[in-house]
């Protein structure tokens, strides 16, 4: 008889396969955690370590992680290698997974005015609100 799968291999695996059946906003958030996490952990300890506006400065590469206001040179070259993976990741992830959405919507024949009456759904905007823009009110305008 085999033996059962540890725990964090059966969180991972009930994850995965449960991550297609949340909203577009969940699942953002649920995909993004581990990056958030990781992110929030670098500029934590880069801050404590040397000081908060210079790790800012070496997270963007504003500032080199050689420059001579980052105390310790070790640091500096963690926050700076972390903003130079994680931020554009973030970013492309965060473009990859609109996209996906976007094109799931049209793959299953959703037209845009369906898949955005889904999302208010999904938010809990009630429907009778309209957005801001020409068109909103009748009579409105010049």
């Amino acid at each position: 008889m085999s033996k059962p799968w540890p725990r964090w291999v059966q969180f991972l695996i009930r994850y995965w396969s449960g991550r297609l059946t949340y909203p577009f906003p969940v699942l953002m958030l649920i995909d993004f955690l581990p990056m958030l996490l990781l992110l929030a952990v670098i500029f934590l300890l880069g801050a404590w370590l040397l000081g908060g506006r210079i790790t800012y400065d070496v997270l963007l590469s504003n500032t080199p992680p050689y420059h001579p206001d980052v105390r310790n040179s070790g640091m500096g070259w963690l926050v700076w290698f972390t903003g130079w993976l994680v931020v554009p990741a973030f970013i492309g992830a965060l473009a990859g997974e609109a996209v996906g959405y976007v094109m799931e919507r049209r793959m299953t024949g959703t037209t845009v005015r369906q898949a955005a009456e889904a999302l208010r759904e999904e938010l809990g905007i009630p429907a009778s609100q309209q957005p801001p823009g020409p068109g909103g009110t009748p009579g409105a305008g010049p």
